[in-house]
């Protein structure tokens, strides 16, 4: 068996080089996909990876041309992984993504073997490349971490206009798809894959880093970490924490964006229990996720994207070892449901009295919770069995 992965995966030192260029950098793409692979390596260990590489357009991102070059996506020193390279100017960009990705993949294809292609994420240029060569394969499936509608807050009537031709040329390449994986159940009702089979893979969990025992905190202290956005319910954490009168509280932030960040240096001021943190280490991140008494979730149920994406914090703070409060998301899978503390209605006042229900309760009792939910995620959504749900998918095809 041939199987080709096609998707975003930078090579070695190429993250290093995008943030001087002043890119963007999908880091939770690029992690979700670091531990997929090494769980696909399992099944299918002569698996090649032909990558493209998420970035912003010249002239933001300062240079043009990215020449195409071989890595290992085992990090082996076996160079046998291809990043297709790119010119990088707009709209051009998404055309040379297309022949280059089809010019790769036609040259990987071996005649008289079954040719089986594992596609990340409904990017126009990598879907159109494999339905092309759809003749040619024998299997492929399709993840989806995100839907296109939800993928840009860009509302210009060109922009619309564009997306609107796009979304065209994603439902006619994916009829070529035999299957997909899926971060959320309801996403079938905006996707066009008619009765065809599909699982959820609502994420992975790799664990990066060791970071050893970590004192928790002697105050009752509630984390966020995350996107600083509005609909993200930090307007909501922030009203709901300021409720709680008591001085034996402290709310941390550590976030990116810019949307709410001057509200939460505003909020600091008035109320010295609330501390924003500057961006800090993957490592940093985690050990102040293990000092907190609770971690906490504030989007609401009634936004409309939590139907269709899976927030990847989830899994992180679950797998901290640290209590998790939320709100009952539609996209959560039912065996997540005894692992996390539920805010029963949508309202700051509740998520208030949620926040104060959890950090009265025992220190042993909290101590449990999260260490049942941190064998939880460790034992059953890591890359190992998350990617047997592709592999299982595609076998029984």
């Amino acid at each position: 068996m041939n199987v080709i992965y096609v998707g975003f995966y930078y090579p070695d030192g190429m993250i290093e080089e995008l943030l001087k260029l002043n890119s963007v950098v999908d880091f939770p793409g690029y992690t979700f996909q670091g531990a997929l692979l090494s769980g696909l390596d399992e099944y299918y260990p002569d698996m090649k990876v032909i990558s493209s590489a998420y970035m912003s357009a010249y002239p933001k991102n300062k240079k043009v041309c990215f020449k195409r070059q071989y890595f290992s996506h085992k990090g082996d020193g076996k160079k046998k992984d291809v990043f297709t390279g790119l010119l990088n100017l707009p709209v051009i960009k998404e055309i040379s993504k297309f022949l280059r990705i089809r010019k790769e993949l036609r040259k990987s294809i071996v005649k008289g073997d079954e040719n089986v292609v594992i596609c990340y994420e409904t990017h126009t240029p990598f879907l159109l490349a494999i339905a092309s060569l759809r003749k040619k394969l024998s299997k492929t499936c399709l993840i989806v971490p995100d839907l296109p509608d939800f993928m840009t807050g860009r509302k210009t009537w060109w922009y619309l206009w564009a997306k609107k031709i796009d979304k065209k040329f994603i439902d006619f390449a994916m009829k070529s798809f035999d299957c997909f994986a899926l971060f959320s159940p309801h996403m079938k009702e905006r996707l066009r894959i008619d009765y065809k089979p599909w699982v959820q893979l609502e994420g992975i969990y790799k664990e990066s880093a060791n970071i050893g025992e970590v004192e928790k905190e002697t105050f009752k202290t509630i984390l966020y970490t995350g996107n600083l956005g509005e609909r993200t319910g930090i307007r909501d954490l922030l009203d709901a924490f300021q409720m709680i009168k008591s001085p034996d509280y402290r709310l941390w932030i550590r976030g990116n964006g810019e949307e709410m960040k001057q509200e939460i240096l505003r909020r600091q001021k008035e109320d010295k229990r609330i501390v924003y943190y500057e961006p800090m280490s993957k490592e940093d991140v985690l050990k102040l996720q293990r000092r907190a008494s609770v971690l906490v979730n504030p989007i609401r149920p009634s936004e409309l994207q939590t139907r269709y994406f899976f927030p990847s914090k989830t899994m992180e703070y679950l797998a901290s070892g640290t209590p998790t409060i939320m709100y009952k998301l539609d996209c959560l899978p039912e065996d997540y449901y005894q692992h996390v503390y539920f805010v029963e209605e949508e309202s700051a006042k509740s998520l208030r009295d949620k926040l104060v229900e959890i950090c009265e309760k025992d220190n042993s009792k909290l101590g449990a919770f999260g260490q049942s939910a941190r064998e939880f995620i460790l034992n059953d959504k890591n890359p190992v069995k998350q990617a047997g749900k592709i592999y299982e998918l595609l076998s029984s095809i």
